[in-house]
């Protein structure tokens, strides 16, 4: 049961009203569950899941090092540094095990890429210009477009007959029966 902001808030306050068994059974939730939205209550770490927080990768190195270090647990960690979810520390940490500090700060970024990636693709090749041209003298961009053009339009011949032969033996046999 996917809870909304408003009902974790209400689920913590029945938690510190009527306990954590109680509540559990009110709501229909684990007990754990419903100790963990208190706790984040407490720490002021429940946050409302439309707001998405955006890490520095300094940050993040240096919560690291707090786990490492030895400062307490995933949990406590990020509760320390009013991180809402222990698995973002964990994930931190096993990108930083694997790729040290510099997987932390070369992480993919996800999303809708920014502006200047789009306009990359706009400095691409625009065949139908350079096919409806005379030029005789063409950049090696412009020939590896070519190039990558006529193995698509290879591809797509071969394609169609391939099809086209699979079309006319599925007619044969429909006709034989």
């Amino acid at each position: 049961m996917k809870l909304t902001y408003e009902q974790r808030l209400l689920v913590a306050e029945d938690y510190f009203r009527i306990g954590a068994s109680c509540t559990a059974n009110k709501w229909g939730l684990n007990r754990d569950y419903v100790r963990e939205l208190s706790r984040l209550l407490e720490n002021n770490s429940l946050q409302d899941h439309s707001k998405y927080n955006i890490y520095t990768s300094d940050f993040k190195i240096t919560v690291v090092k707090a786990y490492v270090n030895g400062e307490g647990s995933f949990r406590d960690i990020a509760t320390r540094y009013g991180i809402p979810d222990k698995k973002s520390v964990r994930t931190w940490y096993h990108i930083y095990q694997t790729n040290g500090e510099e997987g932390l700060r070369n992480m993919k970024k996800n999303g809708r890429p920014r502006k200047e990636a789009v306009k990359d693709n706009k400095n691409k090749v625009n065949l139908d210009n350079l096919l409806s041209s005379d030029k005789e003298d063409y950049t090696k961009e412009e020939i590896k477009a070519l190039k990558e053009e006529l193995l698509r339009l290879r591809c797509h011949e071969e394609f169609s007959k391939k099809f086209e032969a699979l079309a006319q033996d599925y007619l044969r046999k429909k006709n034989n029966k």
